[in-house]
Order: C-alpha cells, then sequence, then structure tokens
C-alpha cells in the first residue's frame, strides 16, 4: 500500500538519492535496494532540494513523497510559476518500483493538494529523450503545448499542462 504526505526533514537523504538515480528512458530496475542508500549531501543539479520547504510550501506549493512500507518511494512537488499555474517539478519514483501506480497516486496527490491552495492548471516539463514520461504524463490527461530546443542540448524541452 502506498500512501502520498508531505516530506518530513528527516527523509531529506533518500529525497536526494532519488532525485539522481538515472530516469532517462527504460529505468526500471528491480534490483535497486529499497531503500536506497542515502545521501549526505543535495544534489547540486537540483539546488531546491536542499530545502523543499522554503523553494515549494513557502514559495505557495508543496513536495510531497510517496511512501512504501516506511520507505520513500516517490517525490514531487509544485511551487507557482509566473502565469499562476502549479509548476511540477522533480517527479521520481524508485527504479525497482515504477509502472506499480505509485507515480499515478503521487500526480493526483500534487494536482489535488495543488487545486487545494487555488490553483486551477498544472504545467510540467520533461524532454524527447524521455518518452517513458511523456506517455506518463499523457495517460494522466497533460497536454503538449509546445516545445523547446537549444543547440547546445542533444534533446528537446516539451511542455505540457493540465486544467485541475
Amino acid at each position: 500500500m502506498v500512501t502520498t504526505r508531505r516530506l518530513q526533514h528527516e527523509e531529506l537523504p533518500s529525497v536526494w538519492a532519488l532525485s539522481i538515480v538515472p530516469h532517462i528512458g527504460v529505468t526500471a530496475d528491480p534490483s535497486a535496494p529499497v531503500p536506497l542508500p542515502g545521501s549526505d549531501a543535495p544534489p547540486t543539479t537540483f539546488p531546491d532540494l536542499a530545502d523543499p520547504d522554503r523553494f515549494f510550501v513557502q514559495a505557495g506549493g508543496d513536495f510531497l513523497v510517496a511512501d512504501f512500507r516506511g520507505y520513500v518511494v516517490g517525490m514531487g512537488g509544485f511551487r507557482p510559476n509566473e502565469r499562476g499555474q502549479a509548476e511540477v517539478l522533480r517527479v521520481r519514483v524508485h527504479p525497482a518500483l515504477r509502472r506499480r501506480g505509485i507515480g499515478q497516486a503521487l500526480m493526483r496527490s500534487l494536482e489535488e493538494r495543488a487545486a487545494q491552495l487555488g490553483f486551477r492548471d498544472a504545467h510540467l516539463n520533461t524532454a524527447t529523450n524521455q518518452p517513458e514520461a511523456m506517455a506518463f504524463y499523457q495517460s494522466m490527461g497533460y497536454q503538449e503545448i509546445g516545445r523547446e530546443h537549444q543547440l547546445s542540448w542533444t534533446w528537446t524541452l516539451v511542455h505540457y499542462t493540465k486544467i485541475l
């Protein structure tokens, strides 16, 4: 049974570890240990994960985790963007537990929480080198609204929105 709830401070090492596991391409890995070994420091590529309370909750959003048997196995947050939408960020599911509905439960909880806070729609993005993520968000009702590419990128960023 998976439950979703707000991140607790003592779970940050688990969130940091989850944020750096591979998430591009076919990434389900049933051999990955549950729980993942905690990380000693926040990932430099995601500085907002150093203090999710400040960057998400205090900014007017929230940061949730998926809990499976007492372990953090999923995460995601949202905060207001410049258009007043709930900007969904840092969505991850433990590689050993992917394709079991955890991501769906987490996204539903994020969307419900955003609606409770008064957001009318959500925005997120993923990249063309993550076709599983693209298919997942589309299955959750997100509509593609545009693409962005830069010469230095080997992929294209895909923007999605959904009315809550």
